[in-house]
């Protein structure tokens, strides 16, 4: 319940934020452990909220499972400046293991959310923009470094 009040408390601000900022809402699409192969990232200001879908493949048996994830980004510039960023977020299977025993069927498998951060460069030119960056996940099970390079395109934006 704390979670879902705080998430409302954080949507209401950044609401009441954009009637006085600069603001964008982007499409994302490419590789990435926080805004997925498809994505979408709502920019206030400095701030920007980002969520996607990830089609992750299980280790041994290669069956998709889908991964969604939600980040929090702080960009050094507004949405159509080119600029350095940090972002922190969850991916809701960056954590697949699965076994195999004497080369049997694969079983044991386990998926986990794992958190994520990610620090990168944003160059914009227009409405457009792409992202490269690289992070460090990790979860109860596991750790990995990861890495993004996205492609986004401004829907809908209010210029500064």
């Amino acid at each position: 319940m704390k979670k879902l009040l705080l998430l409302i408390t954080l949507i209401l601000s950044i609401s009441v934020l954009s009637y006085s900022q600069s603001m964008s809402l982007t499409a994302q699409g490419g590789y990435s452990w926080l805004n997925g192969v498809v994505g979408v990232e709502y920019q206030v200001g400095k701030i920007a909220l980002s969520g996607g879908w990830f089609p992750a493949k299980m280790p041994g048996s290669k069956e998709i499972v889908s991964s969604f994830s939600g980040a929090v980004t702080f960009y050094g510039g507004n949405w159509n400046r080119s600029s350095y960023y940090i972002s922190g977020g969850v991916a809701s299977a960056g954590y697949r293991e699965e076994v195999s025993y004497n080369g049997g069927a694969w079983t044991d498998r386990i998926v986990a959310p794992m958190y994520i951060v990610m620090l990168g460069y944003k160059g914009s030119v227009g409405n457009t923009n792409a992202k490269l960056g690289f992070g460090y996940g990790w979860c109860d099970y596991g750790s990995a470094f990861t890495w993004e390079l996205t492609i986004g395109w401004v829907l809908f934006a209010n210029y500064d």
